[in-house]
């Protein structure tokens, strides 16, 4: 939705305008009485008859400013924005007249501060009158003071003149400093804090405020590329004052740090139930249109992807699977504590079945189930073995014993390592553990991936209705990664 000049009866949007600049209203907590003043010049009403209070997203052109820019200057007349239109029945703004007086104002200070340094050559200071002062009999003692707005390694010099008597006099001069002076010592006592003025402030803007790939990816784990193809698959809203773009940035967010909802809504400056809605809209759409970025390639395109790795001791793989635990919350129920308590992981978790080719890519992903499901219950109930064909070789683990002879039903074929018998390992065994671990090690680096998903880390009990969709989705942004196997 394009932006509009929050002015009333100014039509300027970014799309029909070219040299318009739009600015948001102040929104530092230092800039509250600039903002008043922002608000009391548009003098624009609510639907109550109130005065109208801006939005976060609220902006004015700048056609209302002075000079057609916004000044950051006090004194400057595009301060504050005067210029509007007729329906406002305002005295017409001489802008000439203002533009004069900003100028006469500049050149008055310039001639002060001249007057006090002398073209930066001398840093010493001279009362040009003398102040005349009458003695006063006084024992007590007056400290000097002098405040300096700068530092610099040739201090300034004052002299005063007084009659000795048993009297001190103070004095206290306040030394402003030219803007040409270009050679100012930056040396500061260990004892001062920072320099809060000099600090960069500038606010987080969202989408746009992320400048290169490498920012993106730290906040949502994607390259633009892949930002907009996950875009195109988000409908335009017109019920929400936020941006396509930052939608689905709070959702991508969310996935990759795991933070709460309250801590992105202080990022984007809304409140965590807009946050939460915006989270289960974007999942919906999401996993709708993304069903089929997890498939099961047929048997041709396995084989002629195959990697090196794999063409000598496993020329018919057709998958590596193995199961994933992710932690949980503690359920609210008893039935679901039993269900879900996972003797391996000592905590509350979901479990999975994933396979992947051999090439690296996720090609099937089961349902969430119980902690307390065995690798065997899951692989045997959640559809996996229907898929097997015909001469089929399927990697696993040691925690896949029980389903054999379900593979041997497929006619396919189970690859386990070698289990240990009498103690020792034959020396043919010990070359088939070492070449199953090879290969096999690529699923754990695919569970290495989803791990780095923050919201992976442990879902929250809200999360739990939704876990089948959120691990898709993480799926899904892992298939869209660059390939974990490069051959």
């Amino acid at each position: 939705m394009s932006k509009i000049c929050c002015v009333v009866n100014c039509s300027n949007t970014y799309k029909n305008t070219t040299n318009v600049k739009f600015y948001n209203f102040p929104n530092k907590p230092y800039q509250s009485e600039l903002k008043k003043q922002w608000i009391y010049a548009v003098k624009r009403l609510d639907n109550n008859g109130q005065l109208w209070y801006p939005k976060p997203h609220s902006v004015i052109c700048s056609e209302h400013f002075v000079g057609n820019k916004r000044s950051n200057d006090s004194n400057s007349p595009s301060y504050i924005p005067s210029l509007f239109p007729e329906v406002y029945k305002k005295k017409q703004v001489n802008i000439k007249q203002l533009s004069d007086r900003y100028i006469r104002t500049s050149n008055r200070q310039d001639k002060k501060l001249k007057m006090m340094i002398n073209d930066d050559k001398s840093s010493e200071v001279e009362i040009i009158e003398p102040l005349q002062c009458e003695s006063l009999n006084c024992v007590s003692n007056v400290g000097i003071q002098v405040m300096f707005d700068f530092n610099n390694t040739n201090p300034f010099k004052f002299e005063c003149e007084f009659n000795k008597l048993n009297n001190d006099v103070g004095t206290q001069a306040n030394i402003p400093l030219l803007n040409n002076i270009s050679k100012i010592s930056n040396t500061k006592d260990i004892a001062c804090g920072p320099n809060v003025s000099c600090l960069n402030m500038n606010s987080f803007l969202g989408y746009h405020s992320i400048t290169n790939e490498s920012q993106l990816k730290d906040l949502t784990s994607t390259t633009f590329k892949v930002f907009n193809l996950l875009l195109s698959f988000i409908s335009d809203s017109c019920y929400s004052t936020v941006s396509k773009e930052n939608r689905l940035m709070i959702f991508l967010i969310k996935i990759k740090l795991g933070i709460s909802y309250s801590a992105i809504g202080v990022l984007f400056n809304i409140n965590r139930t807009t946050v939460s809605r915006i989270f289960y809209s974007v999942l919906n759409s999401l996993v709708s249109k993304t069903k089929h970025f997890i498939f099961w390639p047929n048997k041709k395109s396995i084989l002629d992807t195959l990697p090196r790795a794999f063409k000598q001791n496993y020329p018919n793989c057709r998958c590596i699977i193995d199961c994933t635990e992710i932690k949980t919350e503690q359920p609210s129920t008893v039935e679901q504590r039993v269900n879900m308590y996972s003797r391996y992981k000592n905590a509350y978790t979901v479990k999975t079945l994933v396979a992947i080719t051999p090439s690296g890519l996720i090609s099937f992903l089961s349902k969430c189930y119980g902690g307390r499901a065995s690798d065997t219950f899951i692989t045997n109930d959640c559809g996996f073995l229907s898929k097997l064909e015909k001469g089929d070789e399927v990697l696993a683990d040691k925690g896949f014993p029980g389903i054999k002879v379900s593979c041997e039903n497929k006619n396919s074929i189970l690859i386990m390592p070698p289990f240990l018998h009498n103690g020792r390992f034959s020396e043919n065994e010990v070359v088939e553990t070492y070449n199953i671990a090879s290969v096999r090690i690529h699923i754990e680096r695919v569970f290495a991936k989803l791990k780095t998903l923050g919201i992976l880390n442990k879902i929250t009990i809200d999360l739990l209705p939704q876990v089948d969709d959120i691990m898709h989705i993480c799926c899904v942004l892992i298939n869209l990664q660059n390939p974990i196997i490069k051959d």
